[in-house]
């Protein structure tokens, strides 16, 4: 059985064409993993303004991706951008790649930081946090005040690794979670550096979103009814 994800990125189609090779190196055998980005809207998503300007392209892309065929449908950004509304749209899995983080670090760990590219996005996540119900297992939330086009810098790492160190020795973390998935060609390196488990939400979406489509399932439509 072959599966066929899509991820649907940011306007910014040059830096998401550095992240297609890693996408698809994460998936299992037999999964497809295809990029694409909308074509309006802003080139990166960093707070809530920004998501409700995305969120007109990425519905028009994730009904498009289940017209297609396509199995699941992953937005690629750590802060889940119109989550509830997209999976009203669609049959099909809709998987928000922070959500999927979060769940993974709550079984890898009792308390988790989300370190977070730019200082406008730590708000955002504490909203999102309190959505999901996982107050008690936040540890912290820390910027390392990069721009998300420039993440992949030698000097972007660096500070995510001291960030990360910083939230395991000071606010009592034993798992930290990527706060955006424009990093996740980086993973392998930091991990050697860091004394805690690092949970990249675009491999967790993917695994989701794999594991999902496996066993049949797809968001309830009790919670996200369809609308006509």
């Amino acid at each position: 059985m072959r599966l066929r994800i899509i991820f649907i990125g940011h306007n910014a189609t040059e830096f998401l064409r550095e992240q297609k090779k890693y996408r698809e190196s994460i998936a299992a055998p037999g999964t497809d993993v295809e990029v694409t980005s909308i074509t309006e809207g802003p080139e990166t998503i960093e707070g809530d303004l920004d998501e409700i300007r995305a969120a007109p392209a990425i519905l028009k892309e994730v009904t498009r991706a289940q017209d297609d065929g396509a199995d699941a449908v992953i937005v690629d950004c750590a802060m889940d951008p119109c989550l509830s509304a997209l999976r009203e749209s669609v049959r099909i899995p809709v998987v928000g790649a922070g959500q999927a983080s979060f769940a993974i670090a709550t079984c890898m760990g009792e308390r988790f930081s989300i370190i977070c590219p730019l200082p406008s996005l730590v708000p955002a996540y504490r909203r999102r946090i309190r959505q999901y119900g996982l107050t008690e297992q936040l540890a912290s939330i820390r910027s390392i005040d990069v721009p998300i086009l420039d993440l992949l810098s030698p000097g972007a790492q660096r500070a995510f690794i001291e960030a990360g160190a910083a939230a395991i020795e000071k606010d009592g973390a034993d798992t930290l979670v990527l706060g955006c998935t424009g990093m996740s060609p980086a993973v392998k390196a930091m991990q050697e550096k860091l004394r805690a488990p690092l949970v990249d939400p675009a491999g967790a979406a993917i695994a989701f979103a794999e594991m999902i489509v496996k066993l049949g399932l797809s968001q309830s439509a009790l919670s996200f009814p369809m609308k006509s």
